[in-house]
């Protein structure tokens, strides 16, 4: 049984197959074991919706980070950004915490919203979707 990390989607597997390579469960990536044994030559390849994605990185998650960065602008106060990754948890703590603060929270919304727009697509994936944290800021 082998711990591993999927060095596209960042995210921690358990695999019991004792091959040199296996596929992430989460992206569907190959990732390499390490184990030291010959590639079978028949092995599939991972089947994605659009095709292999170009260089061979990990395909995105479909949330985008001008969306994401947009509605924390606009609608930051009630959460839709958090909702919009897929952190739902995240997004009832931000609405409580705007509520608590009679909208004094909206103001740091502002600088996430602005942080949001400004970061990669690659950096926004990794720090608001793939990411464990209930609530991730900054």
């Amino acid at each position: 049984m082998a711990n591993l990390q999927c060095p596209y989607c960042y995210r921690n597997f358990t695999t019991v197959v004792n091959a040199p390579q296996v596929q992430c469960p989460h992206c569907g990536n190959i990732v390499n074991t390490g184990m030291g044994y010959q590639q079978q030559p028949n092995q599939q390849q991972p089947q994605y919706a659009y095709g292999q994605p170009a260089g061979g990185t990990a395909p995105g998650s479909g949330k985008d980070h001008i969306v994401g960065g947009v509605l924390c602008l606009l609608l930051g106060g009630f959460g839709i950004h958090y909702f919009y990754c897929g952190k739902v948890a995240g997004g009832l703590i931000c609405l409580l915490l705007t509520f608590l603060s009679c909208g004094i929270w909206g103001v740091l919304l502002l600088v996430q919203g602005i942080m949001m727009l400004t970061m990669s697509q690659e950096d926004f994936d990794r720090k608001y979707v793939y990411s464990s944290s209930t609530f991730p800021l900054f």
